[in-house]
């Protein structure tokens, strides 16, 4: 068996596992509902059919489905707000879905390994699971008869995270190195590994670490022109996610729909439990955002005339105002005094006749600005 061969060793879906937590029925729900199940089932992905078992009742959708049907199909999931599904049918949902980290890093040791104009360490492709990391580490002799680079020192940080595959000091290493790691919640794991040859780090980011959301930190919301199915094939969002399906718990970012998202980090930050629903509005700064450094705005008009919270909905409304009536016909008669209607100058008109005000009414169904629709996504994890 070559080096390579080794990542599969336990199968594909080996290293594919989720915790049932709260997230499970929602998040498979709204998997069930996208157009990536569609196209999953059109492919054969799910075989020829699958069941899906709704309030109890079972649901089977067949790869040939129709349109009809799958419409018919959505309807039922959508008059639930969430999936009650048994532990077999979860163990049999998730061990049937490839790990394609794993395929990925197979596929990239097979190229490193035929490429003849790679030498010395190269990084390869880390597999990451929700328990463990495989560090991938590949090394190309410099020139034909050259000796294995001598291990000088090792190291993963944390100390005691290394499950199989460490190396020793005078240890002669492999062409493939493959380490196993378990994984922290909060803390990054980080292999190092200084030989006679050369060295080289490799760093595998924790599940709740923010060290990569510096420049874009969570609750950060952006704006795409891209459709969600594209969005999340466009920033990788699922990559980390089991069969690479929208987990509130795994997934990075989510539209801004007004979903549930249990167990994500934007949740346990905000203690939101769902995601802000910006469909058909407009966002608007708050009138403050720092408490302790408060400076007069240019323009006090800008202010909201409203205290708001982040995240709170406001309908629209016009400001009070009032509306004067012209009638001009020439139809009146002279000034008096008594009840009648007053011009600008407080002067009173009596008419020789009837007066018949009409207002006619103008405009659409609301009041807008000229604006051009975008998608709204946000930043849970």
């Amino acid at each position: 068996m070559s080096n390579c061969d080794k990542l599969l060793e336990n199968g594909l879906y080996s290293f594919t596992r989720m915790t049932n937590t709260g997230s499970f029925s929602q998040d498979l729900r709204t998997y069930y509902l996208s157009e990536q199940f569609k196209s999953d089932m059109k492919s054969g992905k799910w075989g020829n059919s699958v069941t899906i078992p709704i309030e109890g009742v079972p649901v089977t959708l067949d790869m040939d489905f129709s349109e009809e049907k799958y419409s018919e199909f959505k309807s039922k999931l959508l008059q639930v707000t969430q999936l009650s599904i048994s532990s077999n049918f979860y163990e049999t949902f998730y061990s049937s879905i490839p790990n394609t980290n794993l395929y990925d890093a197979y596929v990239e040791c097979v190229r490193i390994k035929e490429d003849v104009s790679k030498k010395g360490f190269i990084q390869g492709l880390n597999v990451e699971t929700e328990d463990t990391v495989v560090f991938t580490i590949h090394y190309r002799p410099q020139a034909p008869g050259d000796s294995m680079p001598i291990v000088q020192t090792f190291n993963v940080q944390p100390e005691g995270s290394v499950v199989n595959g460490g190396l020793t000091v005078g240890q002669s290493v492999d062409f493939d190195i493959t380490v196993t790691c378990k994984r922290h919640e909060d803390k990054d794991l980080v292999l190092s590994l200084d030989t006679d040859r050369g060295s080289i780090v490799s760093k595998s980011i924790a599940e709740g670490s923010f060290s990569t959301n510096k420049d874009l930190p969570i609750g950060t919301i952006i704006t795409s022109f891209l459709n969600f199915e594209q969005f999340n094939l466009a920033t990788k969002n699922n990559e980390k996610s089991p069969g690479g399906i929208w987990t509130s718990q795994k997934s990075r970012w989510s539209p801004c729909d007004g979903r549930p998202i249990p167990n994500s980090k934007f949740g346990k930050i905000t203690s939101q439990t769902n995601i802000p629903d910006l469909r058909g509005v407009f966002t608007r700064g708050l009138n403050s955002f720092d408490p302790f450094y408060t400076i007069p705005p240019q323009n006090a008009t800008q202010l909201n005339p409203e205290a708001k919270t982040v995240g709170v909905y406001q309908p629209d409304e016009f400001a009070s105002h009032r509306h004067g009536v012209n009638y001009n016909d020439g139809n009146y008669a002279y000034p008096a005094t008594g009840t009648g209607l007053q011009n600008n100058s407080g002067q009173e008109f009596r008419y020789d006749r009837p007066l018949q005000i009409s207002i006619k009414e103008e405009g659409g169904q609301e009041t807008r600005p000229k604006n051009v629709s975008v998608y709204y996504y946000i930043k849970i994890n």
